[in-house]
């Protein structure tokens, strides 16, 4: 899938908009078809597993007339058919052909993809005036919605409900448009935005995961502990014998602060980064039996063999170390494997085996593609058509 050429252009794009202000791009996808229907969406939401809330005003006209009900559901009836909105997170790793929305934005970092969440809002349904922590393509599908975006700024945010956070003061519009199918709204994380649907209207939002400093160091202390490094422990600047021992001083804060530094500028810290970057958002889902290295050559050149790249799992390359990371592991590259790697980090869903099988010629690819199957990264199935 394509964004529309006469309306966007990526170089302007990134360097005009992206992370700086929100754009409105119209007909960013030309004769736009939904990849999923209401009533899809709606079964799905009644499924084990799936992440899905309604948000509905229970008082349109009353600031804290909210409710958030969670999934899975049993039926709708009772929400009426005006003012509530049904959200369901990660519908990529449930639906193919809503993850091929995200073919559309791959010259953006794959390890930045959160996730795509469609929405499906009755009339007058929207979430209420919020701002989000991560970057957004939204998507206009069926139905026409009316979008209001702000500029970053300092806001208040409060909760009407549990689940459900909100600002509590009306923020300047630099956006005020209504959307229609194949329409696409870019907000960059921090701005302030609300969007009400003027009749029943599905949306798509590609959601940019943007972490914040404490998030990374959480996440890479957690892996330091895992793989026991960032070892080196704090030693005391020089001490005087009249210190106060209830006095933290400049020189100790100092030493504290430089052994984190040394951490992160470590080579190490660059493994370890690469680890939380390729780690899969859900856990992906490993083969009832584990495939080896002396299988992988026979399975690829079957006919009508296909490789496909698990939803929502990545495969990405460090051009530091030349190395690969999925899933939190690390796969070491030289000569017999590189080319194989590349071809595999090409496909983004579905490929050809035959395309590719040939590059898969020697044990070492073998052996790592078993192992990325056995991790649920890829799988290898036959095309029934």
């Amino acid at each position: 899938m394509k964004l529309n050429p006469t309306v966007f252009n990526r170089q302007a794009f990134l360097t005009s908009y992206w992370q700086q202000r929100p754009v409105v791009l119209k007909q960013g996808f030309d004769d736009f078809v939904d990849p999923v229907a209401p009533e899809i969406l709606a079964g799905l939401a009644m499924e084990e597993g799936v992440d899905a809330r309604v948000v509905q005003c229970q008082q349109p006209d009353a600031p804290l007339g909210w409710k958030v009900t969670h999934g899975p559901f049993s039926d709708y009836e009772a929400l009426g058919e005006s003012h509530w909105t049904l959200l369901v997170q990660s519908v990529n790793e449930w639906l193919p052909d809503v993850g091929e929305l995200l073919t559309a934005f791959d010259f953006l970092p794959e390890w930045r993809v959160d996730d795509v969440m469609v929405s499906f809002s009755c009339e007058d349904g929207g979430v209420g005036p919020h701002l989000d922590q991560y970057d957004v393509f939204i998507i206009q599908g069926q139905g026409r919605r009316r979008w209001r975006v702000g500029d970053r700024e300092a806001i208040n945010s409060f909760q009407p409900c549990a689940d459900l956070t909100l600002i509590e003061q009306e923020f300047t519009a630099v956006i005020d448009e209504v959307l229609e199918p194949g329409d696409i709204l870019y907000i960059p994380a921090g701005c302030p935005h609300d969007g009400i649907a003027l009749e029943p209207s599905l949306n798509y939002s590609v959601g940019f995961r943007a972490p914040s400093q404490a998030e990374l160091l959480l996440q890479v202390g957690d892996l330091a502990l895992q793989h026991d490094v960032f070892t080196r422990r704090y030693q005391d600047p020089e001490l005087a014998a009249d210190n106060e021992h209830f006095v933290v001083d400049q020189a100790q804060l100092q030493q504290a602060k430089q052994l984190l530094t040394d951490a992160l500028s470590a080579n190490t810290a660059d493994d370890l980064l690469m680890r939380v970057f390729s780690q899969s958002k859900r856990p992906l889902v490993e083969p009832d039996l584990p495939y080896t290295a002396e299988q992988v050559p026979e399975l690829l050149r079957q006919q009508g063999a296909v490789i496909s790249r698990a939803p929502g799992a990545r495969w990405l390359q460090c051009k530091i170390t030349d190395s690969f990371y999925s899933n939190g592991e690390r796969f070491e590259m030289n000569s017999k494997v590189r080319a194989f790697a590349l071809a595999l980090a090409a496909i983004q869903q579905e490929h050809s085996a035959s395309g590719i099988a040939e590059l898969c010629d020697n044990a070492a690819c073998a052996n790592m593609f078993a192992e990325l199957l056995n991790m649920g990264t890829f799988a290898v199935f036959l095309d029934s058509d």
